[in-house]
């Protein structure tokens, strides 16, 4: 048997239920041909590099298995007739896979590590939106706020027009031109 690698990205838009059907579908191919699945790693949504059907972001899933080159061509084939896949690569890990149980007991092992240092990851990022939060300024007032405010002038203290009237001829002395 030899190990394989098979990235492949889905639309950003897929549904889930869409996404768990093509993983079913994916793994009962692999097992059809005699494989074994060693991991499933949903790296998540991502941009994308460049554009790809008018996409700019992907949801990127990784799936590791043992199987034979008899597979890999079936499942290509269903990934390429998929219209919510965006792209897709398989790439031979390794020629050839002695002892396939203990490559299962490696594989869960990787796969305990990887899930470790997610919720390690989700926990920090979780601490430091909320650092965040209570750093953050508060909002700024909008319009009505402000006319509400108690500390705006009193209606009584504002000059009005007429108030200070200017009487013609006062205040307006320019000396005479001779």
């Amino acid at each position: 048997m030899r190990e394989y690698e098979l990235t492949y990205i889905v639309q950003p838009d897929a549904t889930p239920e869409k996404e768990k059907d093509l993983q079913t579908r994916i793994g009962e191919l692999i097992a059809k041909a005699d494989g074994v699945t060693l991991l499933w790693d949903d790296w998540g949504k991502r941009k994308l590099a460049y554009e790809i059907k008018k996409f700019q972001k992907g949801h990127y899933v990784l799936v590791t298995f043992l199987g034979g080159t008899s597979s890999i061509p079936e499942i290509e084939r269903t990934l390429r007739l998929d219209s919510d896949i965006l792209r897709f690569l398989t790439v031979k890990v390794a020629e050839k896979v002695g002892d396939v149980d203990a490559r299962i007991a490696e594989a869960k092992k990787e796969e305990a590590e990887r899930a470790r240092r997610r919720e390690e990851r989700e926990r920090l990022e979780a601490e430091r939106a909320a650092k965040e939060a209570a750093a953050a300024p508060p909002p700024p007032l909008d319009a009505k706020a402000v006319e509400d405010d108690s500390t705006a002038e009193p209606e009584d203290d504002k000059i009005k027009p007429g108030d200070a009237e200017l009487k013609v001829g006062e205040g307006d002395e320019t000396p005479e031109q001779e």
